[in-house]
């Protein structure tokens, strides 16, 4: 009974911050914990840990216990050694490479896979990035890995092979941006190429509604009196693509949503009235941006 009782008070989510970096920010209203008591981290459901690589030793016991438990969500660890140790430092520390592990040089990282998880987004936005030869590799906030060769998608065919590595992650991870070639890319994007069933959900998607569902959102967002500057987690660049393409992450459509003061399911509910036929509507013009 006891047990139950706890299970009940358990509280989603708790940083550990085992780093004296005080550099980092840490997204409001995120718990944070500074001790290592293996009995407050298991009032916590999911916890996230942060340490520098030097320290990696004194957090080994807690973080391989929490990570049995299924508890560990990701290790951040701060590389101030040579990268070329790191490999011995996690000897040293008795710990093998997790795969929710993330080694980072600053805070960027860390912050957008705990706002993530805040906004419960974790599935919809970009951690981190890296080419290697023809390769882009994605980790999402959850953390999972994408992998996709630049010849596989339209968009990054257009990026010169020596501007490749020349990106930049929004802040909030919902794209990368390579600003030679002006191409944006979203999770959503990738996974249309390396998930079949997500490919096939998308295809149907776009044939169902198409550019009509771009065109719903912004006619709502316009009946709000919203510019598309005051969507809050959005950019003004990833919403006009948005509005053009009708291509939409589940993320982006409850930014949408809390914007418009409704709740998720208000919000898809006012859209569908919109794609609905209705002879007083016409659906082929689209009215212009003020």
């Amino acid at each position: 009974m006891r047990a139950e009782i706890e299970s009940r008070h358990q509280r989603r989510y708790a940083l550990v911050r085992c780093d004296d970096d005080k550099s980092g920010r840490v997204p409001v209203g995120f718990p944070v914990l500074r001790s290592r008591s293996l009995r407050a981290a298991r009032r916590y459901q999911h916890l996230f840990v942060l340490c520098s690589a030097l320290h990696l030793p004194e957090v080994a016991k807690f973080v391989s216990e929490m990570n049995r438990e299924h508890r560990l969500q990701a290790l951040f660890v701060r590389n101030d050694v040579d990268s070329a140790w790191l490999p011995r430092v996690l000897e040293r520390a008795g710990l093998r490479t997790f795969r929710n592990m993330f080694v980072h040089s600053n805070s960027a990282v860390p912050n957008r896979v705990l706002a993530a998880w805040q906004h419960n987004a974790q599935a919809e936005l970009i951690a981190d990035a890296t080419v290697a030869d023809d390769w882009l590799i994605v980790v999402s906030c959850e953390p999972k890995t994408y992998e996709v060769r630049f010849d596989q998608m339209p968009a990054l065919k257009k990026i010169a092979p020596h501007q490749r590595r020349n990106f930049e992650i929004a802040e909030d991870g919902s794209f990368i941006w390579w600003p030679s070639a002006d191409i944006h890319l979203d999770l959503d994007a990738m996974r249309t190429v390396t998930d079949p069933a997500w490919r096939k959900r998308a295809r149907r998607m776009r044939q169902t509604h198409g550019r009509a569902y771009g065109m719903a959102i912004a006619s709502l967002r316009k009946e709000h009196g919203l510019r598309q500057t005051d969507i809050q987690g959005v950019s003004e660049r990833q919403l006009r693509r948005m509005e053009e393409s009708g291509a939409v992450s589940v993320h982006t459509m409850e930014q949408l949503a809390k914007s418009h003061g409704m709740t998720l399911a208000e919000y898809l509910d006012e859209l569908a009235h919109k794609l609905r036929p209705s002879p007083q509507r016409n659906q082929g013009s689209a009215v212009p941006e003020t």
